[in-house]
C-alpha cells in the first residue's frame, strides 16, 4: 500500500492527468498538427544548403535546361537528351521554379518537401478510416519522424513523388475495392501508378500491381485479379505518352537502350551503374532508416500475429505491401536506402495499429508485452541519447585535437570551424532529449514516452537541418568554385574536364555556371580543345594531372592557373601558355 502511495505522487498524477489530454487533443488535430509540423521539418529548412552530391546537381542542372529551353517533353544534360530518371522530377522542380520567379535549391526541393507532407497526410487519413482515429494520428506521426523520409523530403530526388503516387495508388485501390466496388477509384488508382512510373519507371506498375495480385489472390477474388490487366493500361497510357514522344526525338534505339540500362541491367547487376550492395542491406539499414520507431517493429508484427490482426483485408495490404517492396529491391544487384522510401506509409499504417492499443490501453504497473517493449526501447534510446550528447559535448571544443595527425584540406578546416556550435547544441538537444523520455516514460506511462520518442526526434532533425548540414557547406558545394569559372569564361559557352571517374560530377559545374561541360581524354585533347575555344580553362583531376600532364607542363605547353577542390576531389585548372 504505501508502494501505491509513494507511486501516485501529486507531480505524477498532473503527468497522468495531462498526457492523455494531449494525446487526445493531437489526435482531434492531427491534420493541423502534422500540416504544421511538417512545414518546419520539410519545408523551413530547404534553402539553407545548396545542391549537394550524389543525384542534386545532376538533376538540377537537367531541370535548369528544362526551365530555360521550355522543352517539357524530353531532359537534356548539356544539350544531350538525359533520361536517368524519366521527367516528373523535372517536371516539378521547373514548376515551381516558374511559379517563385527563379531556380534555387529551394524552388527545386519545394515540390518533394510538399510531396513529402502529402503524403503524410493521407496515410494519417487512411489510417483513420481503416484503423480508428488514433492509428490516424500514430501513422501520419511517425512517417513524419521517420529519419529517412525527413533527409529525403529535404532533398531534390525523384523518390519521394514516387512514394507519394504509390501510396495514392494504394490507398486509393484498397478504397475502391472495399467501398461498394466503385470502379473509379480503382481506376485512378492506376492513373497514380501511371505517374509512378513518370517518376521512377516502371517499378511504378510492376510492384504496387504484385502486391495487388497477391492481395487479391489471398481474398480469392480472382474476377478483381484478372481486372487488373485492363486497368493497367490506364497507368502504360499515362507514362507510354511522355514515351513515344521521347522516343520520337532521342530515336528507338536509344530510347530502349536507356529504358534496359535504368531498368533491367539496374537490377541484374551493379557494375555499369554502381551501388552494388549484400542482400542483406536493407534489413541492415532498417534500423537507422526508419528511427525511432524501427525498434518497436517487431514488436508490432508479433502483436499482429498473436491478436489476429493480421486476418484483416487492409492489414495483410500493408503487409505485403512492405513485404513484396523489401524482398524484390533486397534482390536487385543495385541497392540504395532510398529505394525502399515508397514501402515507408506501410510501415506507418502498421505501426499505427499498436501503437494506438499501446497508447490506450490504461495500464497503470507498466506491466503487458507492450509495456515492457516501451520501457526497455525508452531506457535504451536514454542511455544512447545520453551517451551521444555527452560525446558531442566534449568533442566540439576538442575538433583540432581529434583532427591532428589527419591532414586536412582548407574547406575541411573551415567546416572545423563552422561544425563546433552546431555539434555542441547536437549534443545538449540529445541530453535533453534522453531526460525527456526517461521522464515520459517515468511520469506519464507509455503513451507519453510514445510522443516523447517523436518529439525529440522532431527536435534533433530541426538543430541537424537548420545548424549541421549548412555547417558543410564548404566540403559539399559547387558553387564558389564555379562563380570563379565562370568569371575565368567570361562569355565562353563551355569548358573542359579531364577526369576518367568524373562523369557523376559534371552536373555541379555545370548547373552553377551555366555552360556544357565537356569530357576531354589526355593533354592531347586538353591542347585541341583549349586551341578551338581559346577563352575557355580545362579542369584536370589531380591524380590524371600528375600522370599524364606532367611532362607538357613541363614544355610549357600549359599554363596553371590554380588548384580546385570540390569535396574530397582535387582538379587542377589549366589554360594554353602564351
Amino acid at each position: 500500500m504505501q508502494r501505491s502511495i509513494a507511486w501516485q505522487t501529486p507531480s505524477r498524477m498532473r503527468w497522468l492527468k495531462s498526457m492523455p489530454d494531449i494525446a487526445a487533443f493531437l489526435t482531434r488535430h492531427r491534420t493541423l498538427f502534422l500540416l504544421l509540423t511538417g512545414a518546419v521539418l520539410y519545408v523551413a529548412f530547404l534553402g539553407l544548403r545548396e545542391v549537394w552530391y550524389p543525384d542534386e546537381p545532376d538533376i538540377a542542372e537537367v531541370a535548369r535546361s528544362m526551365f530555360l529551353s521550355g522543352d517539357w517533353v524530353s531532359p537534356r544534360r548539356m544539350g544531350e537528351i538525359w533520361v536517368d530518371y524519366p521527367p516528373m522530377v523535372y517536371w516539378v522542380g521547373t514548376i515551381s521554379s516558374h511559379i517563385l520567379g527563379g531556380m534555387s535549391a529551394f524552388s527545386l526541393r519545394l515540390p518533394n518537401a510538399l510531396a513529402a507532407i502529402l503524403t503524410i497526410l493521407l496515410t494519417a487519413a487512411t489510417a483513420r478510416r481503416w484503423f480508428g482515429e488514433t492509428a490516424g494520428f500514430w501513422a501520419g506521426f511517425s512517417l513524419l519522424t521517420f529519419m529517412l523520409f525527413v533527409y529525403e523530403g529535404n532533398s531534390y530526388r525523384p523518390d519521394v513523388t514516387f512514394t507519394l503516387s504509390i501510396a495514392a495508388g494504394m490507398f486509393s485501390y484498397a478504397g475502391g475495392a472495399s467501398d461498394g466496388g466503385k470502379l473509379w477509384k480503382r481506376m485512378l488508382a492506376f492513373a497514380f501508378f501511371g505517374l509512378a512510373m513518370l517518376s521512377k519507371g516502371p517499378l511504378g506498375l510492376l510492384l504496387p500491381g504484385l502486391v495487388l495480385v497477391v492481395w487479391l489472390g489471398l481474398q480469392r477474388d480472382w474476377r478483381r485479379i484478372l481486372e487488373l490487366a485492363p486497368l493497367s493500361l490506364i497507368a502504360l497510357l499515362v507514362y507510354g505518352s511522355w514515351f513515344l514522344s521521347n522516343a520520337q526525338a532521342m530515336g528507338w534505339d536509344n530510347m530502349f537502350g536507356e529504358f534496359y540500362a535504368q531498368n533491367f541491367d539496374r537490377f541484374l547487376t551493379s557494375e555499369n551503374r554502381g551501388h552494388g550492395q549484400p542482400w542483406y542491406y536493407y534489413l541492415r539499414n532498417f534500423w537507422l532508416d526508419f528511427s525511432p520507431w524501427s525498434w518497436l517493429f517487431p514488436p508490432t508484427i508479433w502483436w499482429l500475429y498473436r491478436s489476429e490482426k493480421w486476418r484483416d483485408p487492409k492489414i495483410q495490404l500493408a503487409l505485403l505491401w512492405f513485404v513484396i517492396f523489401f524482398a524484390f529491391l533486397s534482390l536487385a544487384a543495385t541497392k540504395r536506402q532510398l529505394y525502399l522510401l515508397p514501402a515507408f506509409p506501410s510501415v506507418a499504417l502498421l505501426l499505427s495499429t499498436w501503437l494506438a492499443e499501446v497508447s490506450t490501453t490504461v495500464d497503470e504497473a507498466h506491466s503487458g508485452t507492450g509495456a515492457r517493449a516501451i520501457r526497455l526501447y525508452s531506457w535504451a534510446i536514454v542511455l544512447v541519447f545520453l551517451a551521444l550528447g555527452g560525446f558531442l559535448l566534449w568533442a566540439a571544443p576538442n575538433l583540432e585535437s581529434l583532427a591532428s595527425g589527419h591532414e586536412l584540406n582548407s574547406q575541411e578546416i573551415e567546416v572545423m570551424g563552422n561544425i563546433a556550435v552546431p555539434l555542441a547544441l547536437l549534443g545538449a538537444v540529445f541530453i535533453a532529449s534522453a531526460m525527456a523520455i526517461g521522464a515520459a516514460w517515468k511520469f506519464g506511462g507509455k503513451g507519453a514516452a510514445l510522443l516523447s520518442f517523436g518529439g525529440t526526434h522532431i527536435a534533433i532533425y530541426i538543430v541537424v537541418l537548420a545548424l549541421v548540414f549548412p555547417a558543410f557547406a564548404p566540403s559539399k558545394t559547387y558553387k564558389p568554385q564555379s562563380e570563379w569559372i565562370s568569371a575565368r569564361i567570361g562569355a565562353e559557352p563551355r569548358f573542359g574536364m579531364v577526369d576518367a571517374a568524373g562523369v557523376g560530377r559534371r552536373g555541379g559545374f555545370s548547373y552553377y555556371t551555366g555552360t556544357a561541360v565537356d569530357l576531354l581524354d589526355g593533354p592531347d585533347e586538353a591542347i585541341d580543345y583549349l586551341r578551338k575555344y581559346p577563352g575557355t580553362i580545362v579542369l584536370v583531376r589531380s591524380t590524371q594531372f600528375e600522370q599524364d600532364f606532367q611532362a607538357a607542363v613541363a614544355e610549357s605547353q600549359f599554363l596553371i592557373l590554380r588548384e580546385i577542390r570540390v569535396g574530397g576531389h582535387l582538379y587542377i585548372a589549366i589554360a594554353l601558355a602564351g
